[in-house]
C-alpha cells in the first residue's frame, strides 16, 4: 500500500514523488494523473504495488478581502500580506489630498511605508483595473471607493440615485470574482457603532455593509482586523 504524506510545500508518495502545487517530478513506475478543480490541482496516484492514492493541492487565495475599524491595523496587514510581491500596483481611490492638508498627510505616511519597487493607480474606476490581467494588486480602500462613487453618482442630493451605486457595486464585484490577478482590497467595518442621525449618513453605513458583505461572499480569505490584531473570517 502507497504512503501518502502531506506538509506545508505539498505531499511525497513513498518518500520519492513528490506533489507540489503546480506539478510532479516524475519518479519510475509511478503514474500520476493531474485534474484542475475548484479546490485545487487533485493527483491520482498510481503506485508500483497497483495501490492508488489522491490529494488535492489547495489553492492559494487569490482574492482577499481585510476589514477592519478605523486604526485597526487593517492596511498595514494588508501591505504584509503582499510584501513578497515586489511587482505589487497600490490602487488609491481617494484621491490626491490636494485639497485637504490632513489627508495628504495622511497619503505621505502610506507612500513613505509602502516599497520604492510598487506600483501606484489613482483611480475609482476599479472595474477594468481588476479585468486586465497584470501584477498583483492592493486596493486601499474599498470604503473610500463608496464614498467618491456616491459622489459621482450624485447621490448626496438626492438619496434615490443609490440605486445607481447599488448596480456599481454589483459590477465591482463581478471584477472581483473573475480577476485574473492576486489581488487584496482594504475595507472599513463601520456598522457597529451608533446609529447615524441623518438619512444620508445611514444610507453610507448600510451601502458599505452591502459592499463589505458582497466583495467577502465572493474572495477566498477575509481578515478581521482590531487593535492591530487579525483574526480569519
Amino acid at each position: 500500500m502507497a504512503e501518502l504524506v502531506t506538509g506545508p510545500d505539498g505531499a511525497v508518495v513513498d518518500g520519492v514523488l513528490r506533489l507540489g502545487v503546480d506539478g510532479n517530478v516524475a519518479v519510475a513506475g509511478y503514474e500520476v494523473t493531474t485534474t484542475r478543480t475548484p479546490r485545487g490541482l487533485r493527483y491520482d496516484v498510481l503506485a508500483p504495488d497497483g495501490s492508488l492514492v489522491s490529494w488535492t493541492a489547495p489553492v492559494a487565495a487569490q482574492r482577499t478581502l481585510v476589514l477592519g475599524g478605523a486604526r485597526s491595523g487593517k492596511s498595514t496587514e494588508a501591505e504584509r500580506l503582499m510584501a513578497e510581491h515586489p511587482d505589487t500596483v497600490y490602487v488609491a481611490t481617494g484621491g490626491d489630498g490636494s485639497a485637504d492638508p490632513e489627508w495628504a498627510e495622511r497619503i505621505s505616511r502610506h507612500q513613505e511605508r509602502r516599497p520604492a519597487t510598487w506600483g501606484l493607480v489613482e483611480t475609482i474606476d476599479l472595474v477594468p483595473v481588476l479585468e486586465t490581467p497584470g501584477p498583483p494588486l492592493l486596493i486601499d480602500c474599498l470604503t473610500l471607493w463608496l464614498a467618491r462613487t456616491m459622489d459621482d453618482c450624485e447621490v448626496w442630493d438626492d438619496l434615490n440615485r443609490s440605486t445607481a451605486v447599488e448596480q456599481r457595486i454589483e459590477e465591482l464585484a463581478a471584477a472581483w470574482s473573475a480577476t485574473p490577478r492576486l489581488v487584496v482590497a482594504v475595507s472599513n467595518d463601520v456598522g457597529s457603532g451608533v446609529v447615524p442621525a441623518d438619512a444620508g449618513t445611514r444610507l453610507f453605513r448600510d451601502l458599505m455593509g452591502r459592499v463589505n458583505t458582497t466583495i467577502s461572499r465572493r474572495s477566498d480569505t477575509v481578515l478581521w482586523c482590531t487593535a492591530g490584531r487579525t483574526v480569519a473570517l
